[in-house]
């Protein structure tokens, strides 16, 4: 079935007149990887398809292939010739529809994803949760309609891929993820470019930042769990972004010796932002109750209108309307 559903994409592709592009709305490189690495294979053919990005391009990826190609403007979708449109990396339905509502016209969509907590809302769906990442859902597109990436497709491709991986750390990692990766590197991925992106980030305003959040790890000895909280003041007084910020879990997760964890941060917008990340939990059903999702291993959900407290201990919490978690 994997196989038909890709040259079905495949087919849908190619006959497409007016297609977009929509990669996740958290922007990060697997969202970002597959979304240009077929923007770059539908440039072949001499489609320019605009894609579609929730807020601005952080700095590390600039030096994508493709990333002109990218758009934050919404007007994009009150084209009634909208004919086909494919969202990468995806599980948030709701996020989807917002934009769907947009067009005026009816146009197929085509789902590609590798979250658990994906609930198949195109008309297509090509989502593999066992694939360590979404890029190497889009390789195997590549694969299975004989199509072999050019160099920009492959870079793109091998950041997501190290994205999803945390660099071939994380327990994303299984032999696909190798083989993929290998294959990619003999396509010419350019591997400066990805470490790039996934490493040369991360300003020294950032890593004081950071280590706040290594101050304040509080750990759990029955749930073999720890806890750490970066406030607004912490971001904002140290002025840097959201986007240095993320990677903290992953971080934390390579290098404690605990099975899982999670990370507090407060948001612009008044909530507080819950990242979790485990050995051997499945987190996506934890952050699925909360109104979030993910992955098994990786996953997130948002506390709406609450802030990060600390009490006279020094214990850090979450304030939410009329109760602390």
């Amino acid at each position: 079935m994997e196989s038909y559903i890709h040259r079905q994409i495949n087919n849908l592709l190619l006959k497409a007149t007016d297609p977009v592009f929509i990669s996740d709305e958290r922007i990060d490189g697997d969202s970002l990887g597959a979304s240009l690495a077929l923007a770059d294979y539908m440039a072949s053919h001499g489609k320019i398809v605009p894609v579609y990005v929730a807020s601005p391009i952080p700095e590390q990826y600039q030096r994508l292939p493709r990333i002109h190609q990218c758009t934050t403007d919404l007007q994009l979708f009150d084209n009634p010739e909208i004919d086909l449109v494919v969202v990468f990396d995806c599980s948030d339905d709701q996020f989807v529809a917002q934009l769907m509502d947009r067009i005026p016209g009816d146009p197929v969509v085509i789902n590609i994803d590798h979250h658990a907590t994906n609930n198949r809302y195109g008309h297509v769906n090509q989502v593999v949760v066992d694939a360590p990442a979404t890029a190497a859902v889009v390789h195997r597109f590549f694969e299975e309609n004989q199509i072999i990436p050019s160099k920009d497709a492959a870079t793109c491709l091998l950041t997501g891929l190290c994205f999803d991986t945390t660099a071939f750390s994380n327990a994303a990692t299984d032999e696909r993820a190798l083989m993929v990766a290998s294959e990619l590197l003999l396509s010419g991925a350019r591997v400066q470019d990805v470490i790039h992106a996934m490493f040369h980030n991360r300003s020294i305003s950032a890593l004081r930042v950071w280590g706040l959040a290594l101050e304040r790890i509080e750990e759990s000895e029955k749930k073999d769990m720890i806890s750490t909280y970066l406030t607004r003041a912490d971001i904002e007084e140290n002025q840097v972004t959201d986007d240095e910020i993320d990677g903290l879990s992953n971080f934390l997760n390579l290098v404690t010796d605990v099975d899982t964890l999670r990370v507090f941060r407060e948001t612009a917008d008044g909530h507080v932002k819950v990242s979790m990340r485990s050995l051997t939990q499945d987190v996506s059903q934890m952050a699925k109750e909360q109104g979030g999702g993910g992955h098994k291993r990786a996953a997130g959900y948002v506390i709406s209108d609450a802030r990060l407290v600390c009490n006279q201990k020094g214990c850090w919490g979450v304030e939410e309307a009329n109760k602390t978690v």
